[in-house]
C-alpha cells in the first residue's frame, strides 16, 4: 500500500511539477481578444511598471512576432471601482488584432524579454492580483471605424 501510494504522489509530482509557478498560456484562438485583470487598489503602480515594462520590451523586440503582438496590444484602466467588494482596479488587456498561436502569457514574455529580472518582475506581477484573470476571445461582428460622420445642419435661431 505505502509503495502504490508513494508511486501515485510521485506520478502527480511529475505531472503537476512544471506547471507550478507558471500561468496558463494565454494564447488567443480568435480575431482579437481581450483580458480582465482584477487588481488590488494598493498594488496598482506594481502592476503599471510591469505591464509597461513588458510592452517597452516586446516593442523594441529583436522578434517580429512580439513586435507584432505590442502593436495590437493596449492596455485599459476601468474608472469604476472592482469586485470583491469595490476594493480592485479593473485592467483590460485589449488585443486586435491577435497574432494567430502567439502566447501573451506575462510570466512567458518576460522570461524571454528580460530574463535577468523576470523573477522579480514576476512576483510584483502576481502579488498585484485581488483575483484570478480571464482570457475572452473575440470574433468581429460589425466594424463602425469605416462611417463616414456627416457634419450635423446649422441650427437657424
Amino acid at each position: 500500500m505505502f509503495v502504490r501510494a508513494t508511486l501515485c504522489v510521485g506520478l502527480v509530482a511529475l505531472l503537476v511539477g512544471p506547471s507550478v509557478g507558471r500561468a496558463q498560456d494565454r494564447i488567443f484562438t480568435g480575431e482579437a481578444g481581450m483580458t480582465f485583470h482584477p487588481i488590488r487598489l494598493e498594488n496598482t503602480a506594481d502592476f503599471e511598471d510591469v505591464i509597461t515594462r513588458v510592452l517597452d520590451a516586446l516593442s523594441t523586440s529583436a522578434d517580429e512576432t512580439r513586435r507584432a503582438q505590442a502593436a495590437g496590444w493596449k492596455v485599459y484602466r476601468a474608472a469604476e471601482p472592482g469586485p470583491p467588494e469595490q476594493t480592485s482596479v479593473l485592467y483590460v488587456f485589449a488585443i486586435d488584432p491577435a497574432v494567430a498561436e502567439a502566447d501573451y502569457s506575462i510570466d512567458e514574455l518576460l522570461r524571454l524579454e528580460l530574463p535577468l529580472e523576470a523573477q522579480e518582475l514576476w512576483e510584483k506581477f502576481t502579488a498585484s492580483y485581488a483575483y484570478s484573470p480571464s482570457l475572452v476571445n473575440l470574433t468581429l461582428v460589425a466594424d463602425f471605424t469605416g462611417i463616414e460622420i456627416l457634419p450635423t445642419a446649422p441650427v437657424v435661431p
